[in-house]
């Protein structure tokens, strides 16, 4: 599967638009991002629970699931009414996404991305919603438990590319990884300049640890947008 993490920032790496000073000349932001999206021919794209819950409010948040006991089987993985759609991928290791829709008002498929342990009371509410759910590795290390989630993706739905559009965190969760493929940004002509503003990939590591040292890139494409944004593509070379 090929991992695509398509973003839009200000010209300081910032991801709040709301917090973005504006350009001279007129940029729509939702045009520019989905303009370029549809370049790529993806099956759907990622996120992260808080950007799911975000983005659709009949995905809500609540507590964390209760976990099923250590010694009982893990159930499998369950594959909603599809109908055809795209699909809208949540990382909800805790369970913690209930969603009243099994697809979204843009016309997506919810699939959500499940601890291991997460107990058979939760994905019983999640299937009479009818919405699909795989599993994490249940190793420590992001790639062991992203790359089994990710194969079950690709077996179940056919996802061939995502898109991945998350926040900071799970940008840098796959990044660490060494998941990312290709990396996507728009360069919106605006600035946030707070300090400790959410960037595009947000490890959390010790000063002297380099957490982007491993993925090494070349630029493919570069392209004047509207408003003055800049599109940059780049493949992404992983130790």
């Amino acid at each position: 599967m090929k991992i695509i993490c398509h973003m839009i920032s200000s010209v300081d790496g910032r991801l709040y638009p709301s917090r973005w000073g504006s350009p001279q000349e007129p940029a729509d932001i939702t045009t520019l991002y989905e303009g370029v999206a549809k370049r790529f021919p993806a099956q759907g794209w990622i996120v992260g629970r808080t950007t799911m819950s975000d983005y659709c409010d009949e995905v809500k948040e609540g507590d964390p699931a209760p976990l099923r006991d250590a010694d009982a089987p893990q159930s499998p993985a369950f594959v909603g009414n599809r109908e055809g759609r795209p699909i809208a991928v949540a990382i909800d290791p805790k369970g913690k996404l209930l969603p009243e829709i099994n697809a979204l008002p843009t016309g997506e498929h919810l699939v959500l991305v499940l601890g291991a342990r997460v107990a058979e009371s939760h994905l019983e509410k999640l299937r009479a919603a009818g919405v699909s759910y795989v599993f994490e590795g249940e190793g420590g290390s992001n790639r062991e438990k992203l790359a089994p989630a990710l194969k079950a993706l690709e077996d179940l739905f056919g996802a061939k590319t995502l898109l991945l559009e998350g926040g900071g965190i799970i940008n840098g969760a796959f990044l660490t990884a060494g998941l990312i493929d290709e990396i996507s940004v728009i360069v919106y002509p605006g600035l946030d300049a707070l300090f400790g503003s959410a960037a595009i990939f947000g490890v959390k590591a010790q000063e002297n640890q380099l957490p982007g040292a491993g993925a090494h890139l070349k630029l493919l494409d570069n392209e004047t947008l509207e408003g003055g944004a800049v599109w940059l593509h780049y493949n992404v070379k992983n130790d």
